[in-house]
């Protein structure tokens, strides 16, 4: 991730929260584009600040052409709900002390709070990333088996993580198309709606750098949309890339981020429609305390907090595509 530019009016002039709070919002999901092409939650249905109820239809009745008996018998429906929490995401307090700020040849607190914000903006994103797929509350709280689809391809390829071991199937175009069909069945498919997010591994083999149909697919992409994060637009698809997705066991199992993985681990993909994935947004908040008197000097922390779920409780309209061993 590249290095966001911090304000120097509020580094050089007093740290003003607000412009830092604002300045926290666009730097984490400025570095981390594909959150941008996620809906944003409806407040009403944030509960107490922390959980997010999600209200799932009961499912409509029966329509009767030509209806013949009568009374009609009358149901209920019976409604359910999905839930998600907010996580907070704290960052270690950093000291800099008074001679730092006056004898180095740069700027600490540029660099400190440079690279607090930047390890802040990989944090959340991942827990983001984790949540869409697996939420930590609520009953119906896990991608099924179902919406993993695999590679298909007589092309193989090594492993993508270092000190891995096997073959695999390579990634190809067509795997974009088998996951259209997918979300069609689902009937999760929205024109303009559909996202996925790509490892470098997974773009470079789909789009390799010297194919002319690449040129076309890479051409295809506003500059608005290539601001965004999109990289490239095939089969439908709006496609964005990032240097880490999901590690996944060859069972198809997430690894949590961190983690210790096997050597036959193997990547995944996230496809989603934007419409049936939501975050939800808290608290922002940049702490300091500057010419602190037991400490000689001034300390800062970063505090956010963020959420997020498929809003539909049989993950319609999310997917992913996982590496295939050989």
């Amino acid at each position: 991730m590249s290095f966001v530019k911090l304000p120097r009016l509020a580094l050089f002039m007093g740290l003003q929260i607000e412009i830092w709070r604002n300045h926290i919002e666009e730097s984490l999901f400025n570095d981390n584009a594909f959150m941008n092409h996620i809906s944003d939650v409806d407040e009403d249905n944030i509960v107490g600040g922390k959980i997010v109820h999600i209200p799932q239809s009961g499912g409509g009745g029966r329509v009767v052409r030509n209806r013949t008996e009568k009374p009609a018998t009358v149901r209920q429906r019976a409604d359910d709900e999905v839930l998600y929490l907010i996580d907070e995401y704290t960052s270690d307090p950093v000291h800099i002390s008074n001679a730092d700020t006056k004898e180095l040849s740069y700027d600490k607190r540029e660099s400190v709070l440079r690279e607090g914000l930047n390890y802040l903006a990989e944090e959340t994103a991942e827990g983001v990333l984790e949540n869409i797929v697996k939420s930590p509350v609520g009953n119906h709280n896990e991608l099924p088996g179902t919406n993993i689809l695999t590679t298909d391809n007589a092309t193989k390829v090594g492993s993508a993580f270092e000190g891995g071991t096997g073959e695999y199937d390579a990634y190809k175009i067509g795997d974009l198309q088998r996951m259209k069909n997918f979300f069609k069945k689902q009937k999760a498919w929205k024109e303009g709606s559909m996202y996925a997010l790509l490892t470098p591994d997974a773009e470079t083999q789909m789009f390799p750098a010297d194919s002319l149909v690449t040129a076309t697919y890479m051409q295809s992409v506003t500059e608005e949309e290539r601001r965004s994060g999109v990289m490239y637009k095939c089969q439908g698809w709006s496609l964005l890339s990032r240097s880490t997705v999901y590690r996944m066991t060859a069972a198809g199992v997430f690894v949590p981020y961190g983690a210790e993985g096997n050597e036959d681990d193997v990547e995944g993909n996230l496809f989603w429609n934007k419409a049936l994935v939501e975050k939800a947004k808290g608290q922002t908040i940049f702490f300091d305390d500057q010419g602190n008197p037991t400490w000689y000097g001034d300390i800062y922390s970063y505090l956010v907090r963020l959420g997020a779920r498929a809003r539909r409780k049989a993950f319609e309209g999310v997917a992913v595509l996982r590496q295939k061993a050989a």
